[in-house]
């Protein structure tokens, strides 16, 4: 910063007065300092301004420090040394107009937002005019705020001690909701998706997605909200989701909150999958019309791992919805538990940092401020395409539900909050005191209870006649059964088009230098195709996949190095070796069959991309969605997904889903880490037709599997327990033949070499083809059949019966290489046994708490036993 040249320096001041952030804050410093001293340097045009200019960025910086967020009085804002005009030689009372903006009933925090566009939006909204509600608006949310307070008042006085989760004390909520939605559809929003928690779900269904109230009040009644003699679980009342349509703005919107578990996070993920799914089948425009709307509370926001993966996703293609908009109710309170004893940020939403995503904490007793923060919020997702959070502070009226004691553990906060009238009434009088004829928003109020208690005497005989199931993009599709589970389906396609289909695979642009490895690679799989022979693992795999595209089924893979294949089998991207591009080898088959095909490697995660994938099942049937864990046990961190929502899905909420899951698995000496998919625990948690668990062990079958996911008219969930040995098992091959006409996936593959067995070995997978060694060298193979099990959820009943009838006096054993409790033999010997008629022997390795041994001696020495029990 040399004196001798003024001129460049009064340009450096120039840019720091117009873009403090553009200069570095030492600098800035320096420079203000130098022209308050009145240095001969000093630009003549901004003498004096340095100490306001760097109040200004304070304020902007820190100034949600000093906002008054609390409608409770309790946590007064601390003071701010920065925000002091002293601290840089300015008068009382210089930064006037600075906390007007800053420090009111919004804390507008984006300092950490470095795109210097964005922030000199927000700094625009924050200090410009602001957008206040019309005289028409504040009446329109003074008669939602009153019906949400009758809606409430009303059904905890006609179910006293009924779990409701109430909104009450959060009410400035449905303000929000509301104000998101009206500003959003102003902007071009067409479908507004809705994912979150439990607290206030009857009102806002009520209110803002108007689902009708005998409807609402048979569900807290404890009615079914299923047709009579349907077999599901459903769920309890405050879990359910609810879709309609409503006019707002003089158009039709489509409103849809999602049903969800306790785990409440979850939904959130869920419910973006299922966004990009609809944004994706809308096609270009489809962001704009399509908008995720996530509803958090404060503690579950903070505290759950999820939510990092959330916004880790958002700005990534893949999983990019041109922004979503998130609410959060921070009641300051989570169930017992204090903001200090929950998290260890300054707030709960500080976490959203990590995308630069600006955060709005408003007052959540401050109904104008509120309607602002929405209405800004959603011009930010419309400019931007980017998050955005609201952070309504505000408190819980009653305890974490309606029959909890709050007082026993936040006396002090519950005496503010007993002195307090509600909203509702706080927003009636102001509107009153400014002249504001309040009287319909009473008669709102009025009209809803009278129509509550209505209700209540329509609900005792309401009943569901139709449970809303496969409309839309669902139409003609159904449940299926078991029996259409384990119902054969012809997959196999001519041998010529096959042949057609490998070329593509395995022909790349004529100017791509390719690495020596994957040219041979392509080689080999193009020779395999052509000759009919040797077709391996991950050649099946392509296959199927390529002819789906071709026939016009969308594709959409993704997983932790799937592109090329944790194992360098796949190798769906090839890359020039002397340019930076890339080419799918699956590209010119979607493009023949007129769809898209994505393909993409994932970050590090599982729990929120498996939430999103299948979501996006949810959306489009039609499109066939897989997730490749990197290794089967990755399962475990999502496990929570696996069980609240793969499993149980249509059981719970009548959401089918067609997401196939690929789980690489098997004990190859790897240790105890990545050797197993637990089958047991998949196969613990199947009933009722809910998913399909599959372990496969011929390319073909592997085809015809992938396949026929997609040619059937339901959709299950389908869990593919995956080779790692096999991947190059010179006896894991198939032919072209088997991929051919009349051909289809096989749920049993029986032994057919052998006619009389003595022993008839039942197993899956891998271990098949050791045993087929180690019989060989015993010379078996005229007396031991192995028969191969390849869906193990449904069990193919009818051909397994057929297979025991057929040798009524073979010993029956069941060979698996996992430990007995981590296998399926637990799961199977009573159904097998009870087909058979007789009893199943086991041959394996014993119970252990650990997947598999980590020292390769002990490993071949277990495996050798294995075979030793089956066969010996």
């Amino acid at each position: 910063m040399g004196a001798g040249d003024p001129g460049a320096l009064d340009a450096l001041y120039r840019q720091f007065l117009d873009d403090p952030h553009s200069v570095p804050r030492d600098m800035a410093r320096r420079l203000a300092q130098l022209f308050e001293a009145g240095g001969a340097v000093a630009p003549s045009s901004a003498a004096g301004n340095g100490g306001m200019a760097l109040l200004a960025e304070a304020w902007r910086l820190r100034g949600h420090l000093a906002a008054r967020l609390d409608p409770l009085g309790l946590t007064d804002p601390a003071p701010v040394p920065e925000l002091d005009p002293a601290s840089y030689g300015l008068p009382p009372g210089s930064e006037a107009s600075l906390r007007a903006a800053y420090g009111g009933s919004i804390g507008w925090e984006f300092g950490h937002i470095h795109d210097g566009e964005k922030r000199a939006w927000l700094k625009a909204q924050a200090e410009g005019a602001a957008a206040l509600p019309s005289d028409a608006q504040r009446l329109a949310l003074l008669g939602l705020l009153a019906r949400g307070h009758a809606l409430e008042e009303t059904l905890q006085g006609r179910l006293p001690g009924a779990k409701m989760f109430g909104l009450a004390g959060g009410d400035g909520f449905l303000a929000v909701v509301e104000s998101v939605i009206r500003e959003s559809v102003r902007q071009g929003t067409e479908e507004v998706l809705m994912g979150g928690m439990h607290r206030g779900r009857f009102t806002l269904l009520a209110t803002i997605l108007e689902k009708p109230l005998v409807a609402l009040v048979a569900d807290l009644l404890g009615k079914p909200a299923l047709p009579s003699g349907m077999e599901a679980s459903s769920d309890v009342p405050y879990h359910l989701g609810y879709s309609g349509e409503r006019m707002i703005e003089g158009k039709r919107v489509w409103l849809s909150a999602s049903p969800h578990p306790s785990h409440l996070q979850l939904v959130g993920v869920v419910t973006q999958g299922r966004s990009r799914g609809k944004q994706t089948l809308r096609g270009a425009a489809g962001k704009r019309q399509v908008l995720p709307l996530l509803l958090h509370t404060d503690a579950s926001f903070a505290g759950q791992g999820i939510v990092a993966e959330l916004f880790q996703l958002s700005r990534l293609p893949p999983y990019d919805l041109g922004g979503t908009i998130h609410v959060i109710i921070n009641n300051q309170l989570g169930f017992t538990t204090m903001p200090e004893e929950g998290r260890s940020a300054r707030y709960c939403t500080d976490i959203a940092k990590l995308v630069e995503a600006p955060v709005l904490h408003v007052n959540g007793d401050d109904v104008e401020a509120l309607f602002r923060a929405a209405t800004v919020a959603a011009q930010w997702r419309a400019r931007f395409g980017c998050d955005i959070l609201v952070d309504i502070v505000c408190y819980r009226r009653l305890g974490h539900n309606e029959i909890d004691e709050p007082r026993f553990t936040q006396p002090q906060m519950y005496r503010a909050i007993d002195a307090r009238p509600p909203l509702a009434a706080l927003y009636r009088e102001e509107l009153a005191g400014r002249g504001m004829d309040v009287a319909p928003a009473d008669a709102e109020a009025e009209t809803l209870r009278q129509a509550i208690k209505d209700s209540f005497d329509a609900a005792k005989g309401y009943e569901v006649n139709d449970p809303g199931w496969f409309r839309g993009v669902w139409q003609g599709f159904r449940s299926g059964s078991q029996a259409d589970m384990a119902a054969f389906t012809e997959t196999g396609l001519p041998l010529d088009e096959l042949r057609a289909i490998g070329k593509a695979l395995t022909t790349v642009p004529a100017e791509y230098a390719l690495d020596r490895k994957v040219a041979r690679f392509l080689d080999q799989r193009r020779e395999s195709i052509e000759t009919g022979a040797g077709i391996d693992w991950a050649t099946g795999e392509a296959m199927g996949f390529a002819s789906l595209l071709a026939e016009g089924f969308p594709l959409r893979f993704g997983g932790q190095d799937s592109m090329r294949g944790a194992f360098t089998q796949r190798h769906l991207f090839v890359h020039d070796s002397e340019n930076p591009r890339r080419h799918c080898v699956l590209d010119p088959l979607a493009e023949q069959g007129g769809v898209v095909c994505e393909a993409f490697n994932t970050p590090l995660i599982e729990h929120a991309v498996l939430a999103y994938e299948y979501g996006h099942t949810l959306a489009d049937p039609r499109r066939m969605i897989v997730w490749e864990a990197q290794f089967g046990d990755f399962l475990n961190v999502a496990q929570p997904v696996f069980d609240q929502f793969v499993v149980c899905g249509e059981d719970r909420w009548l959401r089918s889903s067609g997401l196939v899951l690929l789980l690489p698995h098997g004990l190859d000496g790897g240790g105890p880490d990545h050797s197993t998919g637990h089958p047991d625990r998949l196969l613990g948690l199947c009933a009722r037709a809910n998913m399909q668990v599959a372990n496969v062990s011929t390319p073909a079958n592997f085809f015809h599997l992938l396949r026929r996911q997609m040619k059937r008219d339901f959709r299950k969930p389908l869990v593919v327990l995956t080779p790692k040995a096999l991947l190059r098992t010179k006896a894991c091959v198939s032919t072209l033949e088997e991929f051919g006409p009349g051909t289809g996936f096989q749920s049993l593959i029986p032994d057919a070499g052998v006619k009389k067995p003595d022993r008839l070995i039942l197993c899956t997978g891998k271990i098949y083809y050791e045993l087929a060694a180690e019989r060989a060298a015993r010379g078996l193979e005229g007396k031991v059949a192995l028969v191969r099990l390849e869906q193990l959820y449904p069990l193919p009943e009818a051909e397994l019966k057929a297979l025991f009838a057929a040798h009524p006096k073979a010993e029956l054993v069941w060979c698996q290489e996992e430990p007995a409790n981590m296998g399926y033999f637990t799961h199977l010997d009573r159904p097998l046994e009870k087909l058979a008629g007789r009893t199943l022997r086991y041959a394996g390795r014993p119970a252990v708490p650990t997947p598999a041994v980590g020292v390769k001696y002990w490993h071949e020495a277990e495996r050798k036993a294995v075979l030793e029990s089956a066969l010996g």
